[in-house]
């Protein structure tokens, strides 16, 4: 008995070895000069298309005061809400584009409808489209730091555009400001369009026809439960954040932190006023929005699962508007909330794509970008809704109404989030459980390349 065991022993075979990963033997920073190009045109991208929509709270003290003076609130929110809606709303279609690497026609739409709507915007009001990044394909390792450095770029441009706003209005007047504006626009997103490049080592998905429902919707995306329910917890997410940076400025005139200033006719300044100016509040906001989007970066690439930091901060952010919006005491009080707020809103605002990529199973990699559209048109409902819903609430109980407002969407959106993490691990031990009884491959065969490391995020917003 003891013998045959020994010689059973023996003849084990060895045991098998996986080979390593393939992210493992790429280097974290590529070599290529295209890589970092391409995350410059992200930068660009994010700094015009969402930076222009975090700095309407600037045009909107304008519209209220002098360009549209009988408009409502809710008709002003419905303004920048519009804006939100179109720039989210086609990018089913451009993620879609995308995987077919039809970048450059997404960048030279995004181009001439930037330039022209904030050109038009001159003579009557503005508009915006956005478009799609493909810069996190280079970077396979460090793909959320990617995608949180490109994000800043929505951050910079809602400190640096409403700075640019204030002062060209001031000096110029607001049709001949908006025009160099526009200029400033066009520049840089001939830039971005001009240095974006796709990676050659992604697979490249035909298109298909383009009048068939299935060349621009997954069907595995909407029978994917931890997916579905996390695009609703981004929905809420924009709907709650940007109710309260549409009507931060006007917060802090109305409690009294602050006083509104007249920029349509000179420098803005009142003798004898020396008070701090609500423009400044939105300003805050939106420069603390860059250190949340590089921090969330940090942390979702340490912890390898970016919706627990989508989950955290969004209780974080809950527990700030319901606490502070209502019953900040002081000035100083209010520029921390504006402070806090705006990392957290950075983190929540950069973290979604980020997000799908962690949900998308392996085999489906390929159609990230696909995914990533899809998510982004269906969050353009909400994002429209939402400032209309908070506006109307401001409207029959007051301002502390907008706070309380995204506090709930926020403790809701925890909650989803965490479903949503419990769903995909739920569904990773499946898929474990049947990788215990599936047949080991032939000599020569390849299984399903695990192309979750690969990097591909997919379009980033």
């Amino acid at each position: 008995m003891s013998s045959r065991t020994s010689l059973e022993k023996r003849f084990v075979e060895p045991p098998i070895i996986p080979p390593p990963s393939p992210v493992q033997s790429i280097s974290a920073w590529p070599r290529n000069w295209k890589a970092y190009a391409a995350l410059v045109s992200g930068f660009f991208m994010m700094f015009n298309c969402w930076g222009m929509v975090n700095a309407y709270g600037a045009f909107m003290g304008l519209y209220d005061e002098h360009l549209l003076t009988k408009a409502t609130d809710l008709q002003l929110s419905l303004i920048g809400a519009t804006e939100s809606f179109l720039l989210l709303l086609p990018s089913m279609f451009a993620g879609r584009l995308l995987d077919a690497r039809r970048h450059y026609y997404l960048g030279f739409t995004g181009f001439l409808l930037l330039f022209l709507g904030y050109f038009m915007l001159s003579f009557t009001s503005r508009q915006g489209l956005k478009d799609q990044g493909n810069y996190s394909f280079w970077f396979p390792r460090k793909r959320y730091i990617a995608a949180g450095i490109t994000s800043a770029g929505a951050g910079a441009g809602g400190i640096i555009y409403p700075l640019t706003f204030k002062f060209l209005v001031a000096s110029y007047g607001f049709p001949i400001g908006v025009r160099i504006l526009s200029s400033v626009v066009a520049g840089t997103t001939l830039v971005a369009f001009v240095l974006g490049a796709p990676c050659i080592d992604i697979p490249r998905r035909s298109l298909g026809p383009v009048f068939k429902a299935s060349t621009w919707i997954d069907k595995q995306a909407l029978s994917n439960r931890s997916y579905t329910i996390y695009v609703v917890a981004v929905a809420l997410v924009y709907g709650g954040f940007y109710s309260v940076a549409f009507h931060v400025t006007e917060w802090a005139e109305v409690k009294g932190f602050g006083t509104e200033e007249d920029i349509s006719g000179g420098t803005g300044e009142q003798p004898g006023d020396s008070g701090f100016r609500t423009f400044w509040f939105l300003t805050i906001m939106n420069g603390t929005s860059i250190i949340g989007r590089l921090a969330s970066a940090i942390f979702a690439t340490h912890l390898s699962n970016p919706i627990v930091v989508h989950a955290a901060t969004c209780f974080l952010a809950a527990l700030l508007a319901f606490f502070f919006w209502p019953f900040a005491p002081n000035n100083s009080a209010a520029i921390a909330f504006c402070a806090i707020f705006g990392v957290l809103g950075g983190s929540m605002l950069s973290l979604p794509a980020s997000g799908v990529a962690y949900l998308i199973p392996d085999e489906r990699q390929s159609h990230a970008g696909q995914w990533t559209g899809m998510m982004w048109s269906a969050v353009s409902i909400f994002a429209l809704v939402g400032p209309l819903i908070a506006a109307a609430l401001k409207r029959r109980f007051g301002m502390d109404a907008v706070g309380y407002w995204t506090g709930a969407t926020m403790l809701v959106t925890t909650f989803l989030l965490a479903w949503s993490i419990y769903l995909k691990r739920k569904e990773g031990q499946v898929v474990e459980t049947s990788d215990v009884v599936r047949e080991e491959p032939k000599t020569g065969e390849t299984t399903p390349s695990s192309t979750a490391e690969s990097g591909y995020v997919g379009t980033i917003v």
